[in-house]
């Protein structure tokens, strides 16, 4: 599925959040907060974060192309994918990443 909705993203962050402890937005953040935690996420679906960590041009090439998709979706030219498959899996590898770094 795919969407650019951020009622549907909040929605989707909501459950996630409860589940997962991330993606956990209030109705003040702004659109544009949303759009851009999945569009990290999304970064990383296809791309092992932990490989990608350890790598400094995957690294400066994930922040060019979260760069444009960013861009692209806040100008309504692009969907974000909300596999929740891929969604989910992509979230616990980078939690497991974020609590090797700490």
């Amino acid at each position: 599925m795919y969407t650019s909705s951020t009622e549907e993203l909040r929605r989707i962050a909501s459950e996630i959040c409860i589940k997962h402890n991330t993606l956990c937005y209030s109705e003040r953040d702004p659109d544009e907060l949303v759009l851009f935690g999945f569009t990290w996420v999304e970064n990383f679906y296809h791309v092992d974060p932990f490989e990608c960590a350890e790598n400094i041009e995957c690294v400066n090439t994930i922040f060019e192309m979260h760069s444009t998709i960013l861009k692209l979706t806040l100008e309504d030219k692009y969907t974000v994918n909300t596999s929740r498959e891929l969604l989910e899996e992509t979230i616990k590898k980078l939690l497991l990443l974020s609590d090797n770094v700490h």
